[in-house]
């Protein structure tokens, strides 16, 4: 019953949308939509029911496409957005300084580095440190200021050596 519909519906949804929108995807949508209302006997005017719904889809993808499309780049202007990856130099000096907060954090205490590294490498909360540890969360906050206070100073002191 809707096949014969088809060719009619597509010309129409074609003269609505632009690429990349697919009419055709638009057409099998319609449908889709439209079968549960025509085989329950709803729908007087197949053809202007199936028309409305493309219609309506169509506007639909559109609106969707004009949404995204100031996100989206066509496949053939790749080359001409800018690479967020950082620059060599950049990836190097930030390497030479992660560098430099390893050698400080092999200066602290073991216990001060053990917590250090738990709260910002490993990321775990203050309470979730001190329950690993067996220790008040007042302790785990005391090495955290002491780890903090003496990296700041072996990384001054690395500054001042180069």
């Amino acid at each position: 019953m809707l096949a014969r519909h088809r060719s009619a519906l597509l010309a129409s949804v074609r003269r609505r949308v632009r690429p990349p929108v697919e009419p055709a995807d638009i057409v099998q949508e319609a449908f889709l939509r439209a079968i549960p209302a025509i085989e329950a006997g709803r729908v007087v005017n197949v053809q202007a029911f199936v028309h409305g719904i493309a219609r309506n889809l169509s506007a639909e993808a559109m609106r969707q496409q004009q949404r995204w499309s100031r996100w989206l780049v066509d496949a053939d202007r790749t080359d001409d957005v800018a690479d967020d990856a950082p620059s060599p130099e950049a990836h190097a000096a930030g390497r030479s300084e992660l560098d430099r907060l390893h050698d400080a954090m092999a200066t602290l205490p073991p216990r001060c580095r053990e917590v250090f590294a738990m709260r910002h490498v490993e990321l775990l909360e203050k309470a979730e440190i001190a329950d690993r540890l067996g220790i008040h969360v007042k302790q785990v906050e005391k090495q955290l200021r002491h780890a903090l206070m003496l990296c700041a100073r072996a990384l001054s002191e690395q500054g001042q050596d180069d």
